[in-house]
């Protein structure tokens, strides 16, 4: 994969034609992608770190976390203070003859408070989930867009070699021209050619640019922040078969653990609406100072009553249906999984094998069609037609090279989102 190296020697690096002058307030805190250079495991850690779309899972998983304790608290108590039987004309605060203080606290069946907390923390594991599948849906967003950019900066750099070979190769039909050893059309076929390249030119700088700031929304900077040249990203070890990633997935992706977490709320939810036919207690203590009796303290227990039990008895079936709709989607998921983790192993393992191909085969084989046929056309043994039917398959075949490495990259991004974590540790 390093033949980029060697047939690149002459590219010039674009990144100051292709993306404008960077923010002030970004220069510190992302100077690794505001130099000549950018590399994937820079732009994956930037993304990780300032995405906004991340900080607001993670702040809503903290957010749920403090409900635990919420729900499984009573209610606070109520305290009352009480002033009777004041005469007519005196202050009722201090002239009254009898005087009491009552606290009141209301207080669920035990059974009922462990519920409530056991769904909330079910919630907040739910919640956490959702942070992980958020990350690790932003770095696949991450490794794809930069992808994205690095197609479109190494296609804008081979289309401006093809330029400059399609400068000479015109040059060379306008000699053959003048001697008379071609007709007029080899040397305006060159030109259209060229036309055709220029103008290509000017929408691989548009996409270059759309890919950047398609990059820059994943890392949580402005559309217009300076990015470098995109390195060549590395080809990711895959393992013989799916199979063997098919046990990481079903226990690490994070939406199928929210969905086990799920199921497991809706059984706690069917448990709490059972628990509406036990009673709830009020315990209530009262000091009272009476003229008559002086002195006196009551306390007083109450117990609800479930005498409507059609209603706890809908929402024991509400709970029941809740109850199987949770366990039909954790299958539906589990199923998901191993159909999305297939397809993706099976694109990223063709991706990377036909990489490999062109890159030991293919393009050799293109540069040195295209060698004999320049030769073969300027000692006149070949027409100009097939000169660049020979460009235009190195072209192509260049093209598709990097079109597979990015390929590759965008479906171990899938991969690792699936699996709800790095492909390699």
């Amino acid at each position: 994969m390093k033949r980029s190296k060697t047939r690149n020697q002459a590219i010039c690096l674009l990144a100051s034609l292709l993306f404008g002058g960077g923010q002030d307030g970004w220069s510190q805190t992302t100077h690794s992608l505001s130099t000549e250079s950018l590399n994937l495991h820079a732009a994956l850690s930037i993304a990780e770190r300032d995405n906004p779309e991340i900080l607001a899972a993670r702040r809503r998983w903290e957010a749920a976390r403090k409900r635990v304790i919420q729900a499984a608290t009573p209610d606070k108590p109520r305290l009352d203070i009480e002033r009777m039987y004041a005469p007519s004309g005196k202050n009722p605060v201090s002239g009254a003859d009898e005087k009491g203080v009552s606290l009141t606290q209301e207080i669920p069946f035990p059974s009922t408070l462990y519920l409530r907390g056991s769904m909330a923390s079910r919630e907040a594991g739910i919640r956490e989930q959702e942070y992980r599948a958020k990350v690790s849906e932003i770095r696949a967003r991450a490794r794809s867009a930069y992808a994205m950019l690095y197609l479109a900066q190494r296609s804008l750099e081979i289309f401006k070699e093809n330029i400059d070979l399609m400068r000479r190769f015109a040059k060379v039909a306008e000699s053959k021209y003048a001697a008379g050893h071609s007709t007029q059309s080899d040397a305006l076929k060159a030109q259209v050619e060229l036309t055709k390249m220029l103008n290509m030119d000017i929408v691989l700088a548009q996409d270059a640019q759309s890919a950047a700031a398609m990059l820059n929304a994943t890392l949580g900077r402005p559309a217009a922040a300076m990015l470098g040249r995109a390195g060549e990203p590395p080809i990711e070890t895959l393992p013989a078969a799916a199979e063997d990633l098919e046990s990481a997935a079903l226990a690490n992706r994070p939406e199928l653990r929210a969905a086990a977490l799920a199921r497991e709320r809706a059984g706690r939810s069917l448990a709490l609406a059972r628990s509406e036919f036990l009673p709830d207690f009020m315990l209530q203590f009262r000091s009272r100072n009476d003229p008559m009796r002086g002195k006196t303290r009551n306390a007083m227990l109450g117990l609800s009553i479930p005498l409507w039990f059609w209603k706890p008895a809908a929402m024991i079936g509400e709970a029941s249906s809740e109850r199987d709709m949770s366990q039909a989607e954790l299958e539906a998921m589990r199923l998901m999984t191993l159909s999305e983790l297939h397809g993706a192993f099976v694109r990223a393992q063709t991706a990377r094998r036909l990489a490999e191909i062109y890159d030991t085969s293919v393009l050799p084989q293109a540069e040195a069609a295209l060698k004999v046929a320049e030769s073969g056309y300027q000692a006149e043994k070949i027409s100009f037609l097939e000169l660049l039917d020979a460009q235009r398959s190195l072209l192509n075949f260049r093209i598709e090279y990097y079109q597979y490495l990015s390929e590759h990259q965008m479906r171990v991004a899938e991969l690792e989102r699936i699996l709800g974590g790095r492909l390699r540790p």
